[in-house]
């Protein structure tokens, strides 16, 4: 029983949520993996975003949706922001080794948004997901 309902949570940091603003790649795509237990590992995975730009990404502990850049922000108000810059296929590969202890309980919702000149207003948006923390 522990095994498929821990799976069952492994799923969960997939939740999507939101629809994402496209780009000149078309609408970035964010996927999570792993089961967000202390000490295991995972993954964020943003794909199909304009190669080379810089991006940020949102981290909540809330789903507010407000507006952004002419789109919709889901993890508001933002705990956390970090900004990095995506590979040349347009995507940024997030892993970690050991997921911290503390959060069990949490619901953590991330979403990236993506410079791109193509987008509308000059911002293409992911789509959010949501991860509970076991």
């Amino acid at each position: 029983h522990n095994g498929v309902e821990q799976a069952a949570r492994a799923a969960r940091l997939s939740t999507q949520i939101g629809s994402g603003l496209a780009g000149v790649a078309g609408l970035p795509s964010l996927a999570g993996s792993g089961p967000l237990t202390a000490g295991s590992a995972g993954a964020l995975t943003l794909t199909g975003a304009a190669p080379s730009a810089i991006c940020a990404l949102f981290v909540s502990i809330a789903s507010t949706p407000a507006p952004f850049k002419c789109g919709v922000l889901v993890p508001v108000p933002v705990a956390a922001q970090l900004t990095l810059v995506t590979n040349g296929g347009g995507g940024v590969p997030l892993a970690w080794g050991s997921w911290p202890s503390g959060l069990s309980g949490a619901s953590l919702y991330f979403q990236y948004a993506i410079a791109d000149g193509a987008a509308v207003c000059g911002t293409a948006l992911s789509n959010a997901i949501q991860g509970d923390v076991p």
